[in-house]
């Protein structure tokens, strides 16, 4: 297939090298050093204490998303975070960075962000929009360099109104490119049911991971029953705003949580610490937007969100 991907940060960077090494025709978009690095030796994946760079086709802009020969690409792999203070702000730079490439092809999500999908569709239409979740410790190591370690690397992906996801001849041929890169794919009708799952485990042990400055193995013990309350929070706004989530989402939820390395921490996490914002509106805002709308209350999520704020006021 001709795949792109935009942003060469840990996950854009481990996708498109294994892709690329598949055979398919790779390229990515980046800027400053990261473009500069994939024109120079490509992409960097370190696995195992193994170290490959992998040649891809570079690109500055969304008007030279094509492939080495300049054909269209069939699908692009949004692969950047949804960072940004406001929900205006991430609106604006999804449409610039989706709108304008060559043949209009389909866009794929990876954002940990249960709006992220809609800015894409608000941009590019619904049609053109096929939301995503990305599992895997992928750890950016620097521009266009990433570590992954294994084994766990998949992709969830269906259409955006769900029905036919399955038996969608190109989302089908798009899975099984990533299943033959290594990665498991995974097509389900059901997609928005995994996006809030997802967004149950990574915002809620973030973000109550950045509050405490403790990895996931303190906040199951010592602070079990707070995570186990947000989580159950953002499982009651999901369900509030229409999403069909399993009966047993939160235990499951839970299972995943405590089936983690104890040191384990989220990018979130990491980048609060680091005094940068990241992410925060765009996952813990976004959750608590969806439980305001429709009359679902999130206290502790709005205290952890307050608290976070007061800290990365101070510096």
């Amino acid at each position: 297939m001709r795949i792109g991907i935009i942003g060469a940060g840990a996950v854009g960077t481990f996708f498109g090298a294994r892709l690329a090494a598949a055979g398919h025709a790779v390229t990515v978009m980046a800027r400053g050093a990261a473009l500069d690095r994939i024109r120079d030796t490509g992409l960097t994946v370190q696995v195992d204490g193994e170290t490959r760079h992998q040649p891809v086709t570079a690109a500055a802009t969304p008007a030279d998303l094509v492939t080495a020969d300049g054909e269209p690409l069939d699908v692009v792999l949004l692969a950047v975070k949804a960072t940004g203070a406001t929900l205006a702000e991430r609106r604006a730079q999804i449409a610039a960075m989706v709108t304008g490439i060559p043949g209009d092809p389909v866009i794929a999500t990876t954002q940990n962000s249960v709006e992220a999908h809609r800015l894409v569709a608000d941009a590019v239409g619904t049609g053109r929009t096929w939301p995503g979740v990305v599992r895997g410790y992928f750890i950016h190591t620097g521009p266009a360099a990433v570590r992954f370690n294994p084994p766990l690397a998949s992709f969830t992906v269906g259409r955006w109104e769900g029905t036919g996801s399955t038996a969608d001849a190109a989302l089908g041929r798009f899975a099984a490119a990533l299943t033959g890169a290594g990665i498991d794919a995974i097509v389900r009708d059901d997609l928005w049911c995994d996006i809030w799952e997802k967004a149950m485990f990574v915002t809620c042990f973030g973000a109550l991971g950045a509050v405490a400055d403790r990895p996931i193995g303190v906040l199951r013990t010592t602070l079990r029953s707070s995570l186990v309350g947000m989580i159950t929070e953002a499982d009651a706004a999901a369900r509030g705003s229409g999403v069909a989530l399993a009966p047993d989402a939160v235990d499951r939820t839970m299972a995943f949580v405590d089936a983690q390395p104890a040191e384990a921490t989220s990018s979130m996490q990491r980048d609060i610490a680091a005094g940068i914002a990241g992410e925060l509106d765009s996952q813990l805002g976004a959750v608590r937007r969806v439980g305001a709308e429709h009359g679902v209350p999130t206290p502790l999520l709005d205290l952890v969100g307050g608290l976070l704020e007061l800290q990365l006021t101070r510096g």
